[in-house]
């Protein structure tokens, strides 16, 4: 299951290298701009994916998702999107959704990325919280704050910091692109 599957980015590669007649993706967005996208291309076959409307935030998993029944889930630059208040609802619906034994695969800003540095003051709407120009948020996180968020419920096999340098000869700056990395695993004895 990929949640934010935006334009399909993911989940077609998928579809496209693994021909395991078992591979089922799940493909599911905030947006259903993103959604509509990703059914009307040529590559998407509903009998190997399901892409519908859903809000990670929600207190409703989504209908056609059987709980305990997804092997790995994707999330890729979808939590920071969301405002801290939504993050306890959120993990607690990966949860669910997992297998016991199940992997959430994670990727998003770290603090101080150059995204962040760029904001300007009057973006800022709470600590690491920004707004983007088209409405959306965008939050900056710790590892210390993703072992705190999804620690409570996931074993944490990976928390990672991704640097990567960005050089702008012209202006000779050095940039930073901060990602973090991340792999939990619900436990096999949970409920």
């Amino acid at each position: 299951m990929e949640v934010g599957c935006g334009a399909g980015n993911a989940v077609f590669p998928l579809l496209e290298d693994i021909n395991d007649p078992r591979l089922f993706v799940y493909a599911c967005d905030y947006s259903s701009i993103a959604v509509d996208v990703v059914k009307a291309s040529k590559a998407y076959d509903q009998h190997r994916c399901a892409a519908f409307v859903w809000d990670l935030a929600s207190t409703e998993l989504p209908p056609n998702v059987v709980p305990g029944s997804i092997d790995i889930m994707l999330m890729v630059f979808v939590f920071s999107a969301l405002h801290p208040n939504q993050w306890k609802q959120a993990v607690a619906n990966a949860h669910r959704l997992l297998k016991p034994g199940g992997v959430l695969l994670f990727r998003d800003y770290g603090r101080n990325d150059l995204a962040q540095l760029r904001f300007k003051r009057s973006r800022l709407l709470e600590d690491n919280l920004y707004i983007r120009g088209d409405g959306t948020r965008v939050y900056f996180f710790t590892n210390e704050e993703l072992a705190e968020i999804f620690g409570s419920l996931f074993e944490i096999e990976q928390n990672a910091i991704d640097r990567r340098l960005i050089i702008n000869r012209k202006r000779e700056l050095k940039l930073y692109r901060v990602w973090l990395q991340a792999k939990f695993r619900k436990p096999i004895s949970s409920d």
